[in-house]
């Protein structure tokens, strides 16, 4: 099987199996020329080394479980990919993942890392979102203050002490009749 070549944005040269390459429609594109070497720009090295890795374990799982990712989304997978790489990683890493392989256009690669994003924000404050994100709120001061009083539940994550605003909740004590 052929390799090709690859540069990253921090100059580090990889040589990547035909078929990794070609999941990738940048490099995919680029390979007009035999022989040399794609720049990827928008990638540094360690980006491209758990890409590799992560397409390497979706092999592996792919066959252990006898099964295309795409073709069945099995959530098999992402509680795989969860206990082999998600452990290691910071919230602002996998966001940089996310863009290298989005950059990549590696589609599987792409559901499965924003599915792993999904998990781990589902209990995060809006304000963290922003801040990782690098998203700007576009209120004034006072639509900011009518938002935060009348959607509190949206300012509030379990993480992010800093963030949490008192909100008032309903709560329900287990000597309480309900129904």
């Amino acid at each position: 099987m052929e390799k090709i070549t690859v540069r990253t944005s921090d100059g580090h040269e990889f040589e990547l199996e035909e078929y990794l390459a070609l999941q990738s429609a940048p490099i995919k594109t680029s390979l007009d020329l035999p022989g040399e070497t794609v720049p990827l720009s928008n990638v540094n090295s360690w980006e491209m080394v758990k890409v590799i890795a992560f397409f390497t374990k979706l092999q592996e799982l792919e066959t252990s479980f006898g099964v295309k990712f795409m073709e069945k989304k099995d959530d098999r997978f992402l509680e795989a990919f969860q206990n082999e790489f998600d452990k290691d990683l910071s919230d602002e890493n996998l966001v940089c993942l996310l863009c290298a392989v989005s950059y990549l256009e590696i589609e599987v690669l792409q559901e499965i890392m924003c599915r792993l994003m999904a998990e781990r924000i589902k209990t995060k404050s809006l304000d963290y979102c922003r801040d990782l994100f690098g998203v700007s709120s576009d209120y004034t001061p006072e639509e900011e203050a009518k938002n935060r009083k009348d959607y509190c539940w949206a300012f509030e994550g379990s993480e992010i002490e800093k963030y949490k605003r008192p909100c008032a909740r309903i709560v329900i004590h287990e000597s309480e009749n309900i129904g």
